[in-house]
């Protein structure tokens, strides 16, 4: 595929589309999250008790744990791979593209370790919220740089300085 600044409109609006659909597909997941969690405490908001009574003790079988893991990395393999494969073709440093390829993955595999921890000692909580808010937040800047790259970062290369050099900025 060719840099991402350098694709023709049609599949930048392809590109686009895949990222925003993504996106917003992420966002439900998290909305989804709030609203199944919440309360356990009593509190209107998402807390960590609320977090680690879905898995401590009794909450959660570890048939239903081992079923939600695999349905989860199953599927969000394939987004994960979608937004990275985007990502490494922007115009960002290697170093950046490569961790934040696969951030996401590994964040993953934090976020479910902690499930089944969790399910033996509450203190493991902690390790499911750093796997899933790290995945979130890598798989949202992956799609907001690519966004940049696709749409802005193209036109500020363009810009000529005097001499008709271009502006090495970007």
């Amino acid at each position: 595929m060719k840099p991402l600044s350098d694709l023709t409109v049609e599949m930048k609006a392809l590109l686009t589309a895949t990222l925003l659909f993504l996106g917003v597909a992420i966002l439900m997941a998290l909305a989804y999250l709030d609203f199944s969690h919440i309360g356990s405490n009593g509190s209107p908001v998402l807390s960590v008790h609320d977090i680690a009574a879905t898995y401590y003790g009794p909450g959660v079988g570890y048939v239903t744990l081992l079923s939600l893991a695999h349905i989860h990395m199953m599927g969000l393999s394939v987004v994960f791979f979608v937004v990275g494969y985007i990502f490494v073709h922007s115009s960002y440093p290697t170093r950046w593209k490569a961790t934040l390829a696969v951030l996401p993955f590994a964040a993953f595999v934090v976020d479910v370790s902690g499930w089944f921890l969790t399910k033996l000692d509450y203190g493991w909580v902690y390790l499911v919220i750093l796997g899933g808010g790290t995945f979130v937040v890598s798989v949202a800047a992956m799609i907001l740089l690519s966004l940049w790259d696709i749409w802005v970062r193209p036109h500020a290369r363009d810009v000529t300085v005097a001499g008709g050099q271009r502006d090495g900025v970007f």
